[in-house]
């Protein structure tokens, strides 16, 4: 186990290292000391950030530029004597003095000197509550100048350095300081060709001290060196009756000055910003340009003490969530704004200590605690799964009263927040009461459910299943854990030995783990019980969302509800539980496939006690759960999983007959069956090359020839010798056996009115009920155009839920969402409840509170530094940045355990384009920066070795995503894999991919290329590194824009409270531009999925208006009362469109009957047969796949939500002679 001490003390040495490589001092080895450095570069060359340069420089930074302008070559040495070579295509506002210029026009001046990309100044602004003529503020920064020959030194350090007699002709250009123990310049002449002449000579034998070496890097000091000199100085600025003052100027004999403005806000309470300003009009040199500045401005040394920093903003005309808001973050306090820089300070409630600019910025975003307060008295049996389950033989009472603990706690904890509520602000106390009435509410509905399962016999037994069930699967991963050190095949030995020895009742003696509920997961569980018990209660008709911190155990959470909801279910309606019970909804591939491995283990759990309960000598307890199977279906789309068994048959013979030499290359291409691995015991479902042998064995096959089916080839495996998996992933073999639980994106119901069998997920044609329970996970990404199309189609899977008579219950779960009240109304028609309910502090909703950093008791955050960069261009900006994150790490004295958790660089995208063009940089510049680095401190040998950037995006393979995933879990950093070439993943390049879904422990460096466009892409995506281990997110903003260079000056404030700056989306299901793209489809949905006479691909020429008069009438006044509802859930002074929509509806089934009128009832077709090939001419179809065959009449149909853009036809004339 590693001390989380080291990897803290290591986190903050990289930081540091990072810091002192890209804004300075001390990116070499400085002698006498950092703050007098010798570096062997120009500093506007070496240092990246922090820069303010001569006022009359012009620079075009084209931002997709990937030149090197920046670096040096054979002629650096001339440096000194150039001016800073700009890219002339680079274009930037120049600012001209204006003649008699007002106070403000002098600031603005200034603070647009700020917003260059090679800026000339920088600002901060804050408020001060105290009447003063004068302020004090301490300045430091630091100029550069050339070095000279008594400059310039080496560090050389060996044993008898005292008594080392350099060569005599040695001796006229260097010399030993014994003393300083450095290699030092005899005189100003050195270059590289003397050097060079020196070595061919050949007078030092071997050169076991590396003398020759050093000379090289003397001559590279002498020639392009600079040396550091510290400025400190505390500036007084005395406004007496002027707001604008311009009078410190020329501060320590340079051109930089100090301007300020000062506002008067209310009575007592005054505004100050206070620009530093290079004032050099001269070209920019080095000497010229200002490193490293700073202003401080501290209460010790003033009048005043300092007050929030708040814009104008009328609290009353603000939206309850907004109210809410602002009173959750009220102790989150912003003391100002950088100009230019971002902005740190440090200031205690009584407005006592400093403000101060930063080009550094970092703040430690605490991480959430989980476990309830140490006075809460709850027992740990109340959160064991196992006490919970039929495994533990406590009485039902006992363990009721355990969890009835829970909820008292809970109440406890409300009732105090009342009194707090109490001595709130009286603008506040409303908004309080309200949030605290929801958590009331919460605890009832938990009440209620503890209720049932003390009276409802059924419901007991399957809350215990269904812990049980959570139990097992807890064990199988962490079993699967345990035996991952070495990839596991059917014959290994040892996996099987402990597959023959396992007993539920003590498998957690031999698997340490937790296997207990968080407390929001149980306390979610026994709140959702009624809605899932009782179909006719009022909170079957909400969605519930679960809206918790990332890492919080969502996923856990309505897994458990799913194994309730499927006992339950079966035991209560056995007759007519077949069928899917649970629809999980997700919207991104890589999302899916990863949680569906471990819903997966689950449904094997549930499989297995569902085996054991009916067999004829039950080990654990009889059930009367049925002879249909418990299943779990992934429904993701062709191009990831076979639509059809002749399409998986195809594709299994092509990896059967696979050679060793093309096995890899027809598991990329040909597997798509997506489960690698046994879900249960961990081997592995498909073929590897080792030693140039073939191993394993494919875990799938043809049953009779004709239908799919994965099996797990460990014959110890619980699943080997039922057969075969509960899992499919053929379209075709869900269609015909639904299964219990399926697992798909939301894309696949656009696939509705093309395929009539889809019906059967909703027990259309069958006894069966509908659907119970369908969770949408990562609710915030059903937004925009996507949540539009969703939402328009949420209403045909509504309806066909309905069609059973009960309403399915809806939970969602997001950790970063705004305005769900109506997201969900827009969505779902429903009302929301948000569990845990919001309450008075964002830092504690009981279930959750923000922990206290402390690294003394390992307590730690995830850590955020801003990146803004100063005269470079944004590729420049990357290829440094990147360069220093990896080599920086490779250079520190660390164990490989600790260095293993820094090793992998995750970096992320806002685009594909982005990152295509990184992806190029990482294995040219990048390697080559790398080098130059390493030869600053040591040599060149000591560069870090880079292999290819490893890559989570769309445009790979889900074969090569669960590659890639498997590598960044299983290889890790050791000198023993560097030394056998094991390369651990170097580089991660992922766009918005990686943002959901993805634990990987070794993933703890992030670099953000730019801020991404959404608040909470920025969350989820950041949050993938540091969920164990202390973790660090760098964001380089894009200077050239403003909403980038916002959040880097406001980088503190944003970053201390960024949950309460998450952006609402909107979603407009029955906008004008959204019904004509798919009302269409929704119509043609119910009308074929309800009526059987209609669902067949040529069923379409059955339709008439007046037979099907009835119906539609139905389905018509459905639509037109959803849509009405929705809209009065948002805004109820609105139009609802009913006649409209009403019109159109009436208008489609005209041009149905119109367009089938046209052919002959044997040719035409829905449309799903020519959804490849368009038809013939005597063929006609109803619908075409959207954006194709433009002068066919047929409906323009969607096959995927995702297709929401319009392409345009066009001619092209060519003109001849």
């Amino acid at each position: 186990m590693i001390q989380t001490d080291k990897l803290i003390e290591a986190r903050e040495e990289y930081i540091e290292l990072i810091k002192k490589e890209l804004l300075g001092p001390g990116s070499e080895i400085s002698i006498p000391d950092a703050e007098h450095e010798l570096i062997s570069d120009s500093p506007n060359t070496r240092y990246s950030i922090g820069i303010l340069y001569t006022k009359e420089n012009k620079m075009n930074a084209d931002n997709n530029d990937s030149s090197r302008v920046e670096e040096q070559g054979d002629n650096a040495d001339k440096i000194e004597n150039s001016e800073i070579e700009i890219d002339a295509s680079e274009e930037f506002v120049a600012h001209k003095e204006a003649v008699s210029p007002s106070d403000e026009e002098n600031l603005d001046e200034e603070v647009g000197l700020a917003t260059q990309n090679m800026p000339s100044s920088l600002g901060i602004t804050f408020f001060a509550k105290g009447h003063t003529d004068i302020v004090n503020c301490n300045v430091r920064f630091a100029t550069y100048r050339k070095a000279v020959a008594t400059d310039c030194r080496i560090p050389l350090d060996f044993e008898g350095i005292e008594n080392y007699d350099l060569p005599d002709l040695f001796k006229s250009a260097v010399y030993i300081d014994s003393e300083e123990k450095t290699l030092r310049l005899t005189t100003g002449g050195m270059t590289r060709k003397r050097v060079r002449e020196l070595e061919e000579r050949d007078l030092l034998g071997g050169d076991e001290h590396g003398i020759i070496s050093r000379m090289y890097k003397l001559a590279d000091q002498l020639a392009k060196g600079y040396v550091r000199i510290p400025h400190e100085l505390m500036v007084q600025l005395e406004y007496g009756d002027k707001e604008y003052i311009d009078q410190n100027k020329d501060l320590a004999d340079t051109k930089l000055k100090i301007t300020s403005l000062k506002r008067q806000i209310s009575e007592d309470v005054y505004s100050y910003t206070i620009m530093l300003v290079n004032d050099d009009d001269r070209k920019a040199k080095p000497d010229l340009c200002i490193y490293q500045p700073s202003i401080r401005v501290s209460t010790e040394e003033n009048g005043f003490t300092l007050v929030e920093y708040s814009g104008d903003q009328d609290f009353e005309a603000l939206d309850f969530e907004e109210k809410s808001l602002i009173m959750q973050y009220r102790n989150k306090k912003v003391y100002g704004t950088g100009l230019g820089t971002s902005m740190s300070w440090s200031v205690n409630d009584t407005g006592e200590g400093w403000v101060s600019n930063d080009f550094f910025p970092q703040v430690e975003v605490p991480s959430m605690d989980f476990k309830l307060v140490s006075d809460v008295h709850v027992s740990s049996e109340a959160f064991s799964m196992k006490y919970l389950s039929d495994l533990d033989a406590t009485d039902q009472d006992s363990k009721l009263s355990a969890e009835g603990k829970i909820v008292d706690a809970y109440s406890d904890w409300i009732k105090k927040r009342r009194t707090i509520a109490d001595g709130l602000d009286p603008k506040y106390k409303p908004i309080a009461l309200k949030n605290i009435s929801g958590c009331e509410a919460s605890a009832n509905r938990m009440r209620r459910g503890i209720d049932i399962l003390k009276k409802d016999k059924k419901a007991w037994q399957a809350f215990q299943l269904a812990n049980r069930a959570m139990f097992m699967q807890r064990a199988h991963l962490k079993l699967q854990a345990a035996t991952s050190n070495i990839n596991r095949y059917p014959d290994d030995e040892e996996l099987s030995a402990i597959l023959d020895e396992i007993d539920y009742n003590k498998i957690d003696e031999r698997f340490k783990d937790r296997y207990s509920w968080r407390p929001f997961q149980i306390a979610f569980l026994l709140m959702s019980i009624e809605s899932i018990v009782n179909d006719s209660c009022d909170d079957r008709t909400l969605v519930d969302l679960i809206w918790f911190p990332t890492g919080g155990g969502k996923t856990e959470a309505y897994l458990g509800l799913t194994a309730f909801t499927i006992f339950y279910r079966r035991l209560s309606n056995l007759e007519v539980s077949s069928g899917t019970t649970v629809i999980m909804r997700y919207t991104l591939r890589l999302l899916a496939a990863q949680q569906f491995t471990r819903a997966s283990t689950l449904i094997c759990a549930c499989e297995y006690i569902r085996v054991d309960a009916t067999s004829r000598k039950p080990k654990y307890g009889r059930y009367p759960l049925g002879d249909d199977r418990i299943t779990i279906g992934l429904w993701i789309g062709g191009d990831h999983t076979p639509n059809k068994d002749d399409q998986a048959k195809s594709n299994l013979n092509e990896l059967l007959k696979s050679s060793t030499e093309e096995l890899e290359y027809k598991k990329d291409r040909y597997n798509k069956f997506q489960v690698l691995k046994c879900p249960w015991c961990g081997t592995k479902l498909v073929q590897d090359v080792v030693n140039h042998k073939k191993k394993g064995v494919f875990g799938y096959r043809m049953k009779n020839n004709r239908h799919l089916e994965l099996y797990c080839p460990q014959e110890s495996c619980f699943f080997n010798l039922e057969g075969s998996l509960p899992i499919q992933v053929v379209d075709e073999e869900l269609y015909d056996n639904p299964p219990t639980l399926l697992f798909g994106t939301v894309d696949k119901f656009a696939m509705l009115p093309w395929n009539p069998k889809i019906g059967a997920f909703f027990g259309i044609g069958t006894p069966n009920r509908s659907p119970e329970l369908i969770i949408q996970d990562e609710l915030h990404l059903i937004s925009g155009p996507l949540g539009t199309m969703v939402g328009l189609y949420e209403a045909a899977i509504d309806a066909l839920c309905k069609s059973k008579g009960i309403s399915t219950k809806i939970i969602a779960s997001t950790a970063t969402i705004r305005r769900a009240v109506e997201q969900c109304a827009s969505l779902y028609n429903r009302s929301i409840n948000q569990f845990p309910h919001p309450c008075i502090d964002a830092e504690d909703s009981f279930f959750a509170r923000e922990s206290v950093v402390d690294y003394e008791k390992g307590i730690f955050g995830r850590r955020y530094v801003g990146l803004m960069p100063s005269g470079k261009t944004k590729a420049m900006m990357e290829i440094r940045s990147i360069s220093a994150m990896l080599q920086k790490i490779y250079g520190m004295d660390l164990d490989d355990e600790v260095k293993d958790k820094y090793w992998t660089l995750t970096v992320y995208f806002n685009s594909l384009k982005d990152l295509g063009k990184c992806s190029t940089l990482v294995d040219d510049d990048v390697k080559d920066f790398i080098k130059r680095m390493a030869y600053r401190i040591g040599t060149a040998k000591d560069a870090r070795m880079i292999t290819n950037a490893d890559e989570l995006t769309s445009r790979v393979s889900t074969t090569q995503l669960n590659q890639t995933l498997d590598k960044l879990e299983k290889l890790a950093y050791s000198k023993e894999n560097i030394e056998n070439k094991r390369w651990p993943s170097n580089v991660l390049l992922a766009t918005n991919m990686i943002s959901v879904g993805i634990d990987v422990a070794r993933l703890n460096v992030m670099l953000l290329v730019g801020q991404p466009k959404l608040t909470s892409e920025y969350i989820q995506a950041s949050s993938r590194v540091g969920r164990e281990f202390p973790g660090v997110a760098f964001t380089m903003y894009d200077a050239s824009k403003s909403r980038d260079r916002s959040h880097y000056e406001q980088f503190k404030g944003y970053h201390e409270s960024f949950y309460r700056h998450v952006e609402p989306t909107g979603v407009t299901p029955f906008s004008k531009p959204a019904r004509e793209r798919a009302l269409h489809a929704v119509v043609i949905s119910l009308l074929r999925q309800l009526n059987i006479e209609l669902s067949d691909e040529k069923g379409v020429t059955e339709f008439s208006r007046d037979k099907y008069s009835k119906e539609i009438e139905r389905i018509t006044e459905y639509i037109v009362s959803r849509s009405r509802s929705i809209t009065n859930r948002i805004n109820p002074n609105m139009a609802t469109g009913d006649t409209e929509i009403h019109d159109e509806i009436a208008l489609l089934l005209e041009q149905w009957e119109e367009l089938m009128n046209g052919y002959d009832s044997d040719h035409f077709y829905y449309g799903e047969k020519f959804m490849v090939m368009p038809p013939d001419k005597e063929d006609g179809r109803l619908m075409k796949v959207y954006n194709t065959s433009r002068f066919d009449p047929a409906f323009d149909t969607m096959t995927s939500m995702r297709n929401v853009d319009v392409s345009s036809g066009s001619s092209v004339v060519i003109w001849e002679d």
